[in-house]
Parts: structure tokens; C-alpha cells; sequence
């Protein structure tokens, strides 16, 4: 119902009844109440009804109340009241047009009044449209509906009818481009509510066209542009026609890259298959060209028509931010501010960016390498919803399939090959030929390779969503290590049949209660990076990094390290027997030689000296504690950690194991614990600098922990002894490891 059209009707025998309406002039309300009821044996329209005034009275009453208090009533509470809607209230109102536009103007009013030009369109005046239609699709981009920003451009509702022949290629192109944006988005299956809104609110998104018709529109249109420069002489006029041609470019630059990173059918393959690593150089060059362009589209928005001080409309001609209103719910509707165009630039700037370094993901060859590339990826460009969904596209265009090639199966054979090389898959032992062990082991990846793909899937999302999902799939962890288990017992019973045999022991259980401890702990960290945890919780929490997490990865991937290291020997024994010469050492492929023990050792050192600073902070009462009425610690520390309830390995530890070994950390000095805290900053710093050529994350590591060394010495040498302040925890260097500063 339109309330701006239609008369507020009385909707009850008893109704409150006011004087006033949206968009007249405020007046004294009267409320009015129906003193009569239906008599049971009289029909009702047989009764009569007096209405009595009571605003005097009413507004008596109210001065009697308190500011913010509320009546109770048992037929009316607080929730109904919280609930209750108020007749006539624009909020609720999908078409109020709360005074901004008498009329919103659709193509054909604003073609017929004068207000936008079909041909013969002037170079700033393509140039203002062109830049305000990408500041629209930067807010669609960024969750906003597609009605409410790119769909208020007017040049999109009937690109036909344009004549100008640059601003009809720029409308499809759009049109092609945001299709492609919504069919990434839509295919990887990363985003929520609040991240994307992929309605099109029954757009026709020209799906009869081809992106290549489209380009070709682009470019012709470029050149006819080009043509005209050279009859000009004044260089404003080239100037503003130069940096019409760079948007054209960069339009049909943008398009051309998404076309090419979309999955595409290929003869005698049955899934998509994403590009190829001579296609992907040849993409890269085209977005580098894009990249150069959109500095000159920067250093040139003001040759563009500019939108009007202080109005919505992201420009002044071919858009209107209302006509799309009657198409939302409604609800209360979300007020929509377009991006600024030079912010809109800078985005456009950095997304192209994004996806040149997504390109690199084609270099990972193994399952290992590519989890680490996704969620280093997921750290750097988290925000972007574009950029993680093209991601995931690329390196699963089907939910089974590497790049479209390979089989996940295969690709997680080889990880684990390359982790602890069990005997099933060495090539040159008697279980790789035996049917039963084959059967055995492809039934075993074959039933749990989604485990494995929806961790590539949940690096997709936000950094928040991403912790809720790793919580519930930690579930299937707890079956996966079962099931691994019950595979390594097998294989080991039939290698047990065969001369001289490896034993199979714990081959897929370490490898999987590897990934495991993987997720548990980026599970705890995370919740340092959103800020989820109190201080007063940060003890358990590092408590549990430091004791078990990760020594349990450092003995994981020892145990893995030691496995290769024996077949490697077992390899060199089996060579000539004839031969004089030692055996070369052979150097491992796919395993960081060392890297990520040395990496993890360093992390459970920062977690020790973070556990023992928190043990001398509380032994000194400068961490403040909640009220015992208020909180329970053993119900917060179960909440903590309730995901891990499921795991049998690693055990999960029970808060009486924690409150022991509290009462034990306590009882030190709280000197004694500031030195041995120092000492675990310096261990980590030692470790992280140990290694050649290491990347941004563990410098900024080796930082906080100069930082942490430096505060723990002056505390353990006595500086503010007396003082009860809390300390802080900086977490602006690193996102898991705060800096520790103790104020005076």
C-alpha cells in the first residue's frame, strides 16, 4: 500500500486515532477511545459508538513518567512495544520519498524533459557518467543492492535507445561486466548476506550479446574518439578526449580479464578448466595494461562532469537514485552513499592488484602450497569479495577438480606423499601394485576429499565467517582421524606380509591430525584478531597454544621429517651394490627444509613468553578479573574451546588441567616470570632470524618479540613494582601477537 496516496483508515473499534501526517504541518494530537461495546445480543452494526477525547488526561499521565521509562501491561511488554510499528511512519514506506524527489525520473521522463541526452554527448560529459557508474559498482561491490547503485544509472535501463556510440558500448560493457562479477561470485560460494547482494531485480543483463561484441564496441568507439583528437588544435580538448579514450581502454581491458580468468569448456574435457600458465601471462600483461590505465583515469576525474554539492546523485545527468525504489522489500530501507570517485579509482586501483596476484595461485603446484597461498591471500585482501572469489574459481572451477585438470584426489595423494611419503604410494614398494591397499587408500581420499576442499572454501569468506565455519567443521576432523587410523592399521597388516617390510604406522594419522592442529590453532588466533577474547581469558588461550597446540605441530611434522628422512636412506641402500661412491644426499622436494619447524617453534616460544608475562600481570593483580556474580570461568573456557570436545587426538584438555597448572605458574615470583617470559621473546626473535630470506610476516614477528624481550627485562628488573595499572596489548604490528606496553 502506498501511504503517500492513500488515507489513514481506522482499523479497529478501539484504534488511537492522531491528527497528524507524514509531510503536513505538526498540530496538537487528540486521541480519542470508543467508550461503547458490542452487546452480545445485538448485532454490531446496530451498535452505537461514543467516542470520547481523553489527550488532556492522556498527556497528564505521561508527565508523571520518568525519561525512558515505559508502561507495563500484561497484553502489551516490552517486546510488543519493540515490535510495534508506527501507521504512516516513512521508515516503513518502500516509496516515501521523505522529500528528496517529488517524481523519481525513469529514462523516458528524463529523455523527454531534457534531462539526459541519447546523442552527442561532449567528452566530460562521458567521462562524468563513466566515472560515477564505476563509483556505483564499487558500492554494489562493497554490499549494497544493485538497485540502489549501479541500476540508478539511467543510460543502463535501455541501452538501445542510446545513440551515442561511446556511451551505448560503455552501457553494455558495464552490463557484461557486472554479469561476470555475479557469476564469479555466485560460482564460488564464499559470500554472505552482508558481504554481496547478487539480485538483479529482473534486469535484462543483455545475455544475447557477447563479450566480444561488446569489446569490439569499445574499441571502435575508442578509435572514432582518437579520430577526432587529431582534427582538434586545443589541448583542453585533447586532454579531456585522451582521458576518455583511458576509461574506454580500461573498460575493455577489465572485461577482457574476466572473460579470460572464467572457466571455460574445452574440447575432450567434461568440467571447466581454468587458464593455463602461458594464458595467465598473457592476462597478467593485459591487467598490468589496465593497472597504467587507471593512474590516468585518477589525474584526470575533474575533466568530468561533477555531481552537485550536497545531492545524492553521483552525477548530474543519467541518474536517479529513486527510480529503483518500488523494487526493494519493505523493510526499512538502507540509506546508500555512492563512493567518491577518487576513492572508486583507488579501489579499482587495488582490485587489479588483487588479481594479478591471485594469477600466482596457477604456480602452486601441490595441496600444501596452495592452502598456504589461499590463506595468506585471505589475510592481505580479506575485504575483497571479487578478488577471494575469483581466487577459489581458479583453483576449483568444479568442486573435484584442480584448475579443471586434476583430480583433488591426486592432488591430495601427492600432499601427503610429499609429507611423510607412506609406503602405499612409493612406486617401489610391493603395497603400491596390491589391489586391496589401492582400493583401500582411493576410497579413503575419495570419501574425504570435501573435508579437505571446504578448507579452501572457508579461506573464501570473511575473517569473521571464516572462524564460525572452522569451528563446525572441526567435527568432521574428529571422523577423518578415525578413519585414517583404521587405514594405517590396514595397510600396516598387509606390509607385515611382504620381506622386508616398512611398517605403516601413523602415515595418514599424521598427516591428517597435521591439517587438524592447523585449523584448531589459526581457530584460537583468529579470536585475537577479531578481538572476541577479554584480557583475563588471554592466559587459557595462550596456555593452550603454548602447551599443546603447537608442540603437538612441531612433533607432527618432526615425526614427518624423520619418516622422509628414512626413506631417503632406504633409497640410497637400494642402489648398485657394485658402486664405490657415497650416496648423495638427496634434497627433499616440496618440504621447506625446515622452514615451517623453525616457524612453529618460533610461534609456541611467543605463545610461552605471552603466558608466562600474563601469569606475572595476574600474580601482581594488574589484569582486572570480572565480578564472581557475574562470570564463571570454567563455563568461559569450555565456550572457548568446545569445538575441540569431538577430537580424541589431541586430547581435549579439561579446565581442571588448566587450574592446575595456574596454581602452579602462580606460585612463581612474578620477576622469576617476566625473565622466563624474555627469554621465550628471545628464543622466537633467535629462531625467526636463524632463516635465510624470510617473508613480511615473521619480521614483524621478530618486531614484537624485540619489542615484548625489551618491556619483560625492564619488569623483571623491578620498573613500576608498585604500580597497578593494566597493561596494554597493542595489536596494530601483527594481527595474532600484541606489543606489551606497561604505562606508568
Amino acid at each position: 500500500m502506498d501511504l503517500n496516496q492513500s488515507e489513514p483508515q481506522d482499523l479497529s473499534p478501539t484504534a488511537v486515532q492522531s491528527n497528524t501526517l507524514p509531510g503536513a504541518d505538526p498540530s496538537p494530537v487528540e486521541v480519542i477511545v470508543c467508550e461503547g461495546d458490542a452487546l452480545p445480543e445485538q448485532p454490531a452494526e446496530m451498535v452505537r459508538r461514543e467516542w470520547k477525547e481523553i489527550t488532556a488526561e492522556f498527556f497528564g499521565c505521561v508527565k508523571e513518567l520518568q525519561l525512558g521509562e515505559l508502561i507495563h501491561d500484561n497484553m502489551f511488554g516490552l517486546f510488543d512495544a519493540m515490535s510495534a510499528i508506527e501507521m504512516m511512519d516513512p521508515k516503513m514506506d518502500a516509496g516515501m520519498c521523505c522529500n528528496k524527489e517529488a517524481t523519481p525520473l525513469n529514462f523516458q521522463t528524463a529523455v523527454e524533459s531534457g534531462k539526459m541526452k541519447l546523442v552527442n554527448l561532449e567528452s566530460r560529459e562521458l567521462i562524468g557518467i563513466i566515472d560515477a557508474t564505476y563509483s556505483c559498482m564499487v558500492s554494489w561491490l562493497e554490499g549494497h543492492s544493485m538497485a540502489q547503485t549501479v541500476l540508478t544509472c539511467l543510460y543502463l535501463h535501455q541501452p538501445d535507445k542510446i545513440e551515442d556510440k561511446a556511451m551505448k558500448s560503455f552501457a553494455v560493457a558495464i552490463y557484461k561486466i557486472i554479469n561476470l562479477i555475479r557469476s564469479f561470485i555466485l560460482r564460488a560460494r564464499v559470500y554472505e548476506e552482508e558481504d554481496f547482494q547478487p539480485s538483479n531485480y529482473g534486469y535484462d543483463m543483455y545475455m544475447d550479446l557477447t563479450e566480444t561484441k561488446a569489446c569490439n564496441m569499445l574499441k571502435s568507439a575508442e578509435e572514432d574518439w582518437v579520430k577526432k583528437a587529431k582534427d582538434l588544435d586545443g589541448v583542453k580538448e585533447k586532454d579531456e578526449i585522451n582521458a576518455l579514450v583511458s576509461r574506454l581502454k580500461f573498460t575493455r581491458l577489465f572485461l577482457q580479464c574476466l572473460v579470460a580468468l572464467y572457466p571455460s569448456k574445452v574440447s575432450n574435457v567434461v568440467t571447466n578448466v581454468s587458464p593455463s600458465k602461458t594464458e595467465m601471462i598473457d592476462i597478467v600483461k593485459t591487467l598490468n595494461g589496465a593497472l597504467e590505465l587507471t593512474q590516468v583515469m585518477e589525474k584526470t576525474i575533474e575533466f568530468g562532469t561533477q555531481p552537485d554539492v550536497d545531492a545524492d546523485t553521483p552525477n548530474t545527468m543519467g541518474f536517479s537514485m529513486m527510480v529503483n525504489q518500488r523494487l526493494l522489500p519493505p523493510t526499512f530501507p538502507r540509506y546508500t552513499k555512492i563512493k567518491e570517485r577518487s576513492t572508486c579509482i583507488q579501489y579499482l586501483s587495488e582490485l587489479i592488484q588483487r588479481l594479478k596476484h591471485a594469477c600466482k595461485i596457477v604456480h602452486c603446484t601441490n595441496y600444501h602450497s596452495a592452502l598456504n597461498f589461499f590463506m595468506d591471500f585471505s589475510k592481505k585482501f580479506g575485504p575483497c569479495l571479487l578478488s577471494r572469489s575469483i581466487l577459489q574459481t581458479l583453483y576449483l572451477p568444479s568442486h573435484d577438480t584442480v584448475f579443471g585438470t586434476k583430480k583433488l584426489t591426486e592432488v591430495l595423494k601427492e600432499s601427503a606423499k610429499t609429507f611423510i611419503a607412506p609406503p602405499v604410494l612409493l612406486s617401489d614398494n610391493p603395497l603400491s601394485s596390491n589391489p586391496a591397499a589401492i582400493n583401500c587408500v582411493d576410497s579413503f581420499f575419495a570419501y574425504n576429499e570435501h573435508t579437505f576442499s571446504v578448507l579452501f572454501e572457508i579461506c573464501g569468506y570473511n575473517r569473521a565467517r571464516q572462524r564460525d565455519k572452522l569451528g563446525i567443521m572441526l567435527s568432521n576432523f574428529a571422523n577423518l582421524q578415525d578413519e585414517a587410523e583404521r587405514v594405517d592399521a590396514y595397510l600396516h597388516s598387509l606390509s607385515m606380509k611382504h620381506e622386508n617390510p616398512r611398517q605403516h604406522l601413523a602415515c595418514f594419522g599424521t598427516w591428517v591430525l597435521y591439517h587438524c592442529l592447523r585449523a584448531m590453532s589459526f581457530f584460537l588466533l583468529s579470536g585475537l584478531e577479531l578481538e572476541l577474547y577479554s584480557v583475563h581469558e588471554y592466559l587459557y588461550i595462550f596456555w593452550y597454544l603454548y602447551q599443546f597446540l603447537f608442540g603437538w605441530i612441531v612433533s607432527a611434522l618432526t615425526r614427518a621429517d624423520t619418516s622422509l628422512v628414512e626413506q631417503d636412506y632406504a633409497a640410497d641402500a637400494k642402489g648398485p651394490k657394485g658402486s664405490q661412491k657415497k650416496p648423495k644426499v638427496k634434497k627433499r622436494k616440496g618440504k621447506s627444509d625446515g622452514k615451517e619447524i623453525i616457524f612453529n617453534q618460533a610461534m609456541q616460544n611467543m605463545c610461552g613468553g605471552y603466558y608466562k608475562a600474563l601469569g606475572g600481570f595476574i600474580g601482581e593483580d594488574r589484569i582486572p578479573e570480572p565480578l564472581p556474580m557475574f562470570d564463571n570461568e570454567k563455563v568461559r573456557f569450555e565456550h572457548r574451546f568446545a569445538p575441540f570436545a569431538t577430537l580424541s587426538t589431541p586430547p581435549p584438555m579439561a579446565y581442571s588441567d588448566f587450574k592446575l597448572m595456574k596454581t602452579y605458574l602462580l606460585k612463581s615470583p612474578a620477576d622469576e616470570l617476566y625473565a622466563a617470559a624474555a627469554k621465550h621473546f628471545h628464543e622466537a626473535r633467535v629462531l625467526l632470524e636463524s632463516y635465510p630470506n624470510p617473508d613480511e610476516e615473521w619480521h614483524e614477528i621478530v618486531k614484537v618479540a624485540k619489542m615484548n624481550f625489551v618491556m619483560m627485562n625492564l619488569l623483571a628488573s623491578g620498573l613500576n613494582r608498585q604500580s597497578k595499572t593494566p597493561p596494554e596489548f597493542d595489536f596494530s604490528c601483527h594481527r595474532f601477537f600484541p606489543i606489551i606496553k606497561q604505562r606508568k
